[in-house]
């Protein structure tokens, strides 16, 4: 495997140029930078002293500071997660003058902004926002994450994609992938041909040429995780559903000559509930 140490993706890798990102940030910003020196990548590795890592945060002219994540599977905790980056990240842009946060002179920081570029299956909605406030316990308002999700699905954010080459290519890669995969070719395969296909059409080309063996080690590694980990979690809610059930018939509150009559349930997961 090429590197999968730390949080690398092909998403990552492709997007977390200083050139695509100075796109990206236009795309999004409806600006019209053209100094790429302008964007300066501090995307959190791990280090010594913290181990947190994201997958892309960059600043331009010091004034924003945008963090992206990739995520094939939709995460509710996004804005949690991505207040913890941000902490760390100021804590490092302060750290030349952390003496000054004890004084009376106000430490400017660059203005945080949250996104995530989502290429899964889930085809339901084009974009939305999670908040931090939604995972309060009581409704408040004082303190706000706000993260924006894009959906790169066919079909989905056309208009941003059409003005923003870097998320237009990679979507296109990550789309004809899935269809392939649909299809019923495995992973591997699927990759090989996804790759082929995009260099044939001019899609990703100069990174795919030069990087081949290591898309196939990162993409593969990434769907295989992906898919490993949504069968763990749909058997994980199959146990929890069924020990439910078992904790019903137990109590009296239903028979098993219901739960047959049902239909609902397999001779094993019948088993499964009838056991002592």
């Amino acid at each position: 495997m090429a590197n999968l140490q730390v949080r690398d993706t092909v998403f990552c890798r492709f997007i977390g140029t200083e050139s695509n990102l100075l796109e990206i940030f236009n795309a999004i910003r409806h600006t019209h930078y053209t100094d790429s020196s302008k964007v300066l990548i501090t995307t959190l590795a791990g280090s010594f002293y913290s181990n947190i890592k994201n997958d892309i945060s960059f600043m331009l002219d010091a004034l924003i500071m945008m963090l992206i994540e990739h995520q094939s599977t939709l995460n509710p905790n996004m804005p949690v997660r991505l207040l913890g980056y941000v902490d760390e990240l100021f804590k490092r842009y302060i750290e030349p003058e952390k003496r000054k946060i004890y004084s009376t002179e106000l430490i400017k920081l660059p203005a945080p902004e949250f996104y995530v570029f989502y290429d899964g299956e889930d085809t339901s909605f084009e974009h939305k926002e999670l908040r931090l406030s939604d995972a309060f316990k009581t409704p408040s308002d004082k303190l706000e994450l706000v993260v924006h999700v894009y959906n790169l699905a066919t079909g989905k954010n056309e208009d941003l994609k059409k003005i923003c080459r870097p998320l237009r290519e990679y979507s296109i890669f990550s789309n004809h992938y899935k269809l392939l995969r649909k299809q019923g070719l495995d992973i591997d395969e699927a990759v090989r041909d996804t790759i082929r296909y995009c260099i044939d059409n001019d899609v990703m080309k100069n990174y795919l040429l030069h990087n081949e063996s290591e898309v196939i080690d990162m993409f593969g590694f990434e769907w295989n995780e992906k898919e490993e980990r949504e069968a763990l979690l749909e058997a994980g809610e199959t146990r929890g559903r069924l020990n439910s059930v078992r904790e019903l018939l137990s109590d009296g509150l239903i028979t098993l000559e219901a739960l047959k009559a049902s239909g609902r349930y397999s001779p094993e997961e019948l088993a499964v509930i009838a056991k002592p």
